[in-house]
């Protein structure tokens, strides 16, 4: 089963940190689905070299390392529209913290969105789902 986060203001906090990992740790596919720029759309963007790129998104890669998440599966989408990218993936849900993403999310596809903001039971949702999904299968 595939999952993503956002990361700015949602996998960026340990707590959601920790249940990334515990996911990964149960074997669920987990992945960052970020509006951020890549390391070279960063580079062309900023007029910079490759390297300042990486450098601006070392926060995330250093997450990513630690939970357990494969550089290809982080996808930047250089603030494009998430729903746009997630319509025509298999993702069961997405975690972030922008209630509009979330709307459009709901609006334009299968995945379920989830708020990780505001939101004191947004794990018990995320639990939820992936019962319901795992039934499915």
């Amino acid at each position: 089963m595939k999952i993503s986060f956002d990361f700015d203001d949602t996998l960026e906090r340990e707590s959601v940190q920790r249940y990334a990992t515990e996911l990964v740790e149960r074997g669920l596919e987990v992945w960052i689905v970020t509006s951020r720029y890549s390391p070279k759309e960063y580079s062309r963007t900023h007029g910079v070299t490759r390297e300042s790129g990486i450098k601006a998104n070392m926060d995330l890669f250093e997450v990513a390392h630690e939970v357990g998440i494969p550089e290809d599966r982080i996808v930047f989408l250089g603030y494009a529209q998430k729903w746009r990218y997630l319509k025509d993936c298999d993702f069961i849900w997405h975690l972030d913290d922008d209630w509009q993403v979330n709307r459009e999310i709901l609006r334009h596809t299968k995945t379920k969105a989830i708020s990780a903001w505001g939101t004191p039971n947004w794990k018990g949702k995320c639990e939820r789902i992936l019962k319901k999904a795992s039934k499915d299968i």
